[in-house]
């Protein structure tokens, strides 16, 4: 192949394995099509919904789709995997550019890579460190898992000797800038305006718009309450069941929820979500969601899916489903769902089949939790064609909470408590520190990964607080505290980035 300088002619491809929802829907347009990419993919042992790559003529490698059948990408989230395809992506199709197959790839050529995706002057889009050790991650995976397979003699991402780059956190190519991530977040009155504005159709003055076309803004702004007090990740939000929203409870601020396992990044736990929140979501339910389950059960297309999973009760081991094609019922446990799996869950309502699942798109049907990050962007364009300079994508209402709940936190032990030194100790053996606290809340495994996330934002806001802050924290609520204090601080500027 050609060298050119153009990355589009040799570009390998993404795709995915067709998802399990869509099979019926090909085989009824497409005869025998959806039964012979099935068997195909069966016998690479793809399964639905799997990313894989060809390469850029359209032809699959062998040991490359070998890779994306593995148990090895098979243990990696859902949203892993799709990162790491196109992560892996890229790196292969670099070498393509070179005219060079990833079978004989060296150090040099990662090197080279890392040369082209961070400083090279003729590459518009540089990425920073963190994000180019993400890449670094995937292409390990890969190399590693092909050189203990023999497909390769050796493994490009282990490098022997002195690297020019030095060698850092064992990896010389992982960038001494690299951060965990990077924390972006919104004051409260920021993300109010950008929820009212962006998401619920008003204008700056607070007024509705008479412009708005919104149809599903009671959902999206319930939604992203739900974000905002629970610190839920995207796809744990987004994929929960209507039977795992806990019952207002009429005395309680926060209540108490359980996530399943497999969409928890593989570790169920609880969570607590804001009862304002709650009673948004139930606004939604018996609104926008049930107006879009009666517009699919009356063009039957509930009926239509053969791949659907009919709860026919809640057990103490989990859910008696019931398989639509095969009639056959078993016992599946909440924890072991994917977010596939949710989507095919449905229950007997009053007036036919619903989905299980609480967040619906107009067609009544489960809506994929990426969804979400269009519907984001979508509010974010809104307010900046309203002058509203606030831009917001899911993960920042995640930091927000996050930062909300520290600063409360350590306020309140070092002084709204009045505590003695010795005082705060026993406290904190009985109770645990906030880093603790704040670490069960996200679902951390350690709080050493809370601390690592947002050490540095609320190190600075606590020594603002200590310089400019005066007496106790007015008002009991964690709204008031933050708005009246961080909305204050130089160290934020949610007009001009979004924080």
């Amino acid at each position: 192949m050609a060298v050119t300088s153009s990355p589009a002619p040799v570009m390998w491809r993404l795709g995915r394995s067709l998802p399990e929802e869509r099979r019926p829907r090909l085989a009824a347009a497409r005869v025998g099509l959806a039964e012979s990419l099935t068997s195909r993919e069966r016998a690479l042992g793809l399964l639905p919904g799997n990313p894989f790559l060809l390469r850029p003529d359209g032809v699959a490698d062998p040991d490359v789709v070998a890779f994306f059948a593995s148990s090895t990408f098979k243990l990696l989230s859902d949203q892993t995997q799709l990162s790491y395809a196109k992560d892996l992506r890229l790196f292969l199709s670099f070498l393509e550019s070179q005219s060079k197959s990833w079978r004989d790839a060296t150090s040099s050529d990662l090197l080279d890579f890392e040369h082209w995706r961070r400083r090279d002057a003729v590459n518009p889009r540089r990425v920073s460190g963190a994000k180019f050790s993400r890449e670094l991650a995937a292409c390990k995976k890969f190399f590693d898992w092909q050189r203990q397979r023999g497909a390769i003699a050796t493994n490009p991402t282990v490098f022997h000797g002195n690297s020019p780059l030095g060698d850092v956190q064992g990896s010389p190519l992982r960038p001494r800038d690299a951060r965990s991530t990077r924390v972006k977040w919104l004051t409260p009155l920021a993300f109010r305006q950008w929820r009212d504005v962006g998401l619920g159709g008003h204008l700056l003055d607070g007024s509705h718009d008479r412009s708005w076309r919104g149809r599903n803004d009671g959902r999206n702004v319930a939604f992203s309450n739900l974000l905002w007090s629970s610190g839920l990740r995207l796809r744990e939000a987004g994929t929960l069941l209507r039977s795992e929203l806990p019952e207002p409870e009429a005395n309680a601020r926060f209540l108490r929820a359980r996530l399943g396992h497999a969409v928890a990044k593989g570790r169920g736990r609880d969570f607590w979500m804001a009862r304002d929140a709650r009673l948004d979501l139930e606004g939604y339910v018996v609104s926008t969601r049930a107006a879009a389950i009666a517009r699919a059960q009356r063009e039957g297309r509930y009926d239509a899916l053969t791949n659907r999973l009919l709860i026919l009760s809640i057990e103490r081991t989990g859910l008696r489903v019931q398989e639509a094609a095969s009639r056959d019922t078993r016992i599946v446990s909440l924890d072991q769902l994917s977010s596939r799996d949710r989507s095919r869950l449905f229950v007997k309502g009053a007036h036919g089949l619903e989905p299980a699942m609480l967040f619906l798109g107009d067609s009544g049907m489960p809506m994929h939790f990426e969804s979400w990050e269009a519907v984001f962007a979508g509010a974010s364009r809104r307010c900046g064609r309203l002058g509203v300079l606030v831009s917001c994508y899911p993960h920042m209402l995640r930091h927000s909470f996050a930062l909300r709940m520290l600063v409360t936190l350590l306020h309140a032990f070092d002084r709204r408590m009045g505590l003695t030194p010795e005082e705060r100790r026993d406290y904190r053996l009985l109770f645990g520190d906030p880093w603790t606290l704040v670490q069960t809340l996200l679902g951390h495994t350690n709080p050493q990964t809370t601390r690592d996330i947002y050490l540095e934002p609320v190190s600075g806001l606590q020594v603002d607080l200590f310089l400019n802050g005066e007496g106790e924290i007015e008002g009991d609520s964690f709204t008031e505290f933050v708005q009246s204090h961080l909305t204050a601080t130089g160290l934020v500027n949610p007009g001009r980035e979004g924080l």
